[in-house]
């Protein structure tokens, strides 16, 4: 498992300064809009594999296929907007699962120019079917050009042209593999019912716990299980049995609390040894279950050595988060973020002293 213990953001979106220091099993970031707390998990993300261009353009905030936002300008709002040196960095100081401490530099540097294409290649980057009646002409096209240098060393490097269909092309990696199971969960991911069930399927106690869980959503639900296409192999759906239908339900057919809260809890699962990063983790989830559900998910955690990182605008939220149990607030750390002219100041308080400043002296915590 990497642990880690520090981040130290550059530059990055927005965020021209930020440091968060001693962190935790459990990370509570909030604080106001646009204060850096997404854009925290997101380089968080990068980090499972910063070498690969193609995971930064994941993380590039796109819209759908449909939308004007192209895949360009996706990937050049990853950096300061404000500033002509289009760099992304940030320093990572982690702690290895023999507890030896080390720090990593991750730098991205962009160079945007122009680039004269041929017919053939530009229709090949742009997704289009070549006509060789056009053969010959030449198009114009803005070209970023895109350099990976981890702790001084170049490890890969690659470009992205305005206009085209798809990831990065020409993407030159040195060898490297992923540093960890590192899992990035949206605010809305579970509006399209993907969840790891496969991952807690394989986990007879947790399933049942799991299940238990999941009564406070619907309390005649009976089991949850994977059925197969046959005629679409590994196409299947998730189907929820319950005493309140006649038969077996595709999951996408019940209501968000339900989507959210089975995405979270199989979420752990996957991220074991890992971590896992929640965007407004409390979306879609009812107050009423928060207790349960949340308590679940951040001992889990602590039991399958999973580092979390969640965001949250949520006063009641937090509130539950911080007094589900008394060994999640004992593992957890909350960092209120504010957004002052060019950098970004944090407060860190520990789940004790954020509980007891909140209850004693009324302090707001977000």
């Amino acid at each position: 498992m990497v642990y880690i213990k520090k981040l130290d953001v550059k530059s990055f979106r927005g965020i021209t300064s930020l440091q968060l220091e001693k962190l935790s099993s459990i990370n509570i970031l909030t604080g106001d809009n646009n204060s850096g707390k997404t854009s925290v998990l997101e380089l968080l993300k990068s980090y499972d594999h910063p070498t690969n261009l193609k995971l930064w353009g994941a993380i590039s905030r796109r819209s759908s296929s449909m939308s004007s936002y192209s895949y360009y300008e996706g990937f050049y709002d990853l950096f300061d907007v404000n500033s002509e040196d289009k760099t992304i960095e940030y320093i990572v100081e982690k702690e290895d699962e023999i507890s030896q401490t080390s720090e990593e530099n991750i730098r991205v540097k962009a160079k945007i120019t122009e680039e004269d294409l041929p017919e053939e290649k530009y229709r090949e980057i742009m997704g289009l079917i070549y006509d060789s009646a056009e053969h010959g002409q030449f198009h114009t096209v803005k070209k970023m050009k895109v350099q990976i240098v981890i702790n001084g060393e170049k490890k890969s490097e690659g470009c992205v042209y305005e206009g085209q269909s798809r990831g990065v092309s020409n993407n030159k990696l040195l060898l490297s593999k992923p540093k960890g199971n590192i899992v990035y969960i949206t605010a809305f991911s579970h509006t399209d019912a993907d969840v790891y069930l496969t991952d807690i399927l394989k986990y007879p106690d947790l399933y049942e716990e799991m299940l238990e869980i999941l009564k406070d959503y619907d309390k005649d639900i009976i089991s949850i299980n994977y059925d197969n296409d046959s005629r679409y192999p590994g196409k299947g759906v998730y189907k929820i049995l319950s005493k309140s239908y006649k038969e077996a339900l595709p999951l996408n057919v019940y209501g968000d609390g339900m989507k959210k809260a089975i995405l979270l809890m199989s979420a752990v699962l996957k991220a074991q040894n890992g971590i896992l990063l929640l965007d407004e983790f409390e979306t879609a989830i009812h107050t009423s279950a928060m207790d349960k559900t949340f308590r679940w998910i951040l001992e889990t955690c602590l039991r399958l050595n999973v580092q979390v990182f969640l965001t949250s605008h949520s006063k009641e939220a937090i509130d539950k988060v911080l007094k589900c149990s008394e060994k999640v607030r004992s593992h957890t750390v909350l960092y209120t973020l504010y957004k002052e002219e060019e950098k970004i100041v944090v407060r860190r308080l520990s789940g004790e002293k954020a509980v007891e400043v909140q209850d004693e002296m009324g302090l707001e915590l977000r």
